[in-house]
């Protein structure tokens, strides 16, 4: 690590209970703020769904978050992991598996693909075309209770991530509001180490869970301390942040929303179009 992002950490870990409360704060704003009596999450046993459980616990009070495990063909080492998140900040932890239904839809979409030319199927052993289903499913399921119980979506995503497109558009990258968005993987993990996040969660590496053995240091081709580092302090060797550049090139499509040819004019608030 950088002597630079050294400082940057250490700086950040200075104002750690500011970042805390002005965060706590934002969740409170953007849920009883615009109506809801709560918060629903995806809890995957990864350290920013813990994270942002925990703080959504504070913000609002144990009872009103509801953690949603959902499965699909995964880890239980993960499952554990949600568990023991629930149980340490005491909120209600409710289970559904969608291996079933994944593997389903995939195979009928598959089916309905081999009427197109083989040429044309490039994606045909890319196991994003499958993976992404699940973190897609998942959200629906997190919609599907906040319109039950009249909550809020909190979204679980980092900077760190989203920067370079690791995350699934309509999927983990949806939410009605972002606790983590701005923070990269490091200083989640000393927002982490305050909170007292149990030491399991800090330790095992970050993985979205999508296939079996999947890492996401392994996906993506770069350390979480090197696109850390880049991102804080601008730091890096030459292929690094020419590996970073691009990839946030092409993924800006997942952080912009859908463009317009032209943006449309409300009459409530001056214009026509």
């Amino acid at each position: 690590m950088s002597l630079r992002m050294e400082e940057h950490l250490r700086g950040f870990e200075a104002r750690i209970d500011e970042e805390i409360a002005n965060r706590e704060a934002f969740i409170r704003d953007q849920v009883l703020g615009t109506g809801g009596g709560g918060v629903v999450l995806g809890l995957s046993g990864g350290i920013d769904s813990a994270v942002t459980a925990a703080l959504a616990a504070r913000a609002l009070g144990a009872d009103s978050v509801v953690g949603l495990w959902m499965g699909a063909e995964s880890s239980s080492v993960h499952h554990r992991d949600a568990k023991l998140v629930a149980d340490t900040y005491g909120f209600r932890l409710l289970e559904v598996d969608f291996s079933e239904i994944v593997n389903q839809f995939h195979g009928v979409m598959a089916q309905c693909a081999e009427a197109l030319p083989s040429e044309m199927r490039t994606g045909q052993d890319n196991p994003l075309v499958k993976g992404n289903l699940k973190p897609r499913f998942r959200k629906n399921a997190e919609y599907w209770m906040a319109a039950l119980l009249g909550y809020r979506v909190a979204n679980t995503c980092n900077w760190s991530e989203t920067a370079i497109g690791y995350e699934t558009k309509y999927g983990d990258a949806a939410g009605d509001f972002s606790v983590l968005g701005d923070l990269v993987k490091a200083e989640i993990y000393l927002v982490a180490k305050h909170l007292g996040m149990p030491e399991q969660l800090v330790t095992k590496a970050p993985s979205a869970d999508l296939w079996e053995g999947h890492t996401d240091e392994a996906e993506i081709g770069i350390t979480y301390k090197d696109l850390d580092t880049y991102l804080c302090t601008g730091e890096g060797d030459a292929e690094t942040i020419a590996k970073i550049d691009r990839l946030y090139k092409l993924s800006a499509h997942k952080r912009n929303t859908m463009p317009l040819v032209a943006q449309p004019t409300y009459p409530g608030e001056g214009g026509v179009n």
